[in-house]
């Protein structure tokens, strides 16, 4: 197995988190059950990149939050959590 570099593992650990919140804000869930699983997956991965992306450096929160322009100009939004 070959060592994995930590800071090139949360950088793509951070992006997937960034992608998968955006794609669950997209679609359009079609019933009770699975709108409640939005929440809760919303909940979780913002909850999850938040304590990624204020435990590392800035300039790795940055490479983090590129995935997506529309969530770097949210990030200085207040948590609605």
């Amino acid at each position: 197995m070959n060592p994995v570099d930590p800071t090139l593992h949360i950088i793509t650990q951070g992006q997937a988190l960034v992608r998968v919140i955006e794609a669950l804000q997209v679609i359009e869930p079609s019933g009770r059950l699975e709108r409640a699983i939005v929440r809760l997956l919303l909940a979780a991965y913002r909850r999850r990149l938040r304590a990624i992306v204020v435990s590392v450096p800035a300039w790795v929160s940055d490479k983090v939050l590129a995935a997506s322009e529309g969530f770097r100009s949210a990030r200085s939004m207040p948590s609605k959590n």
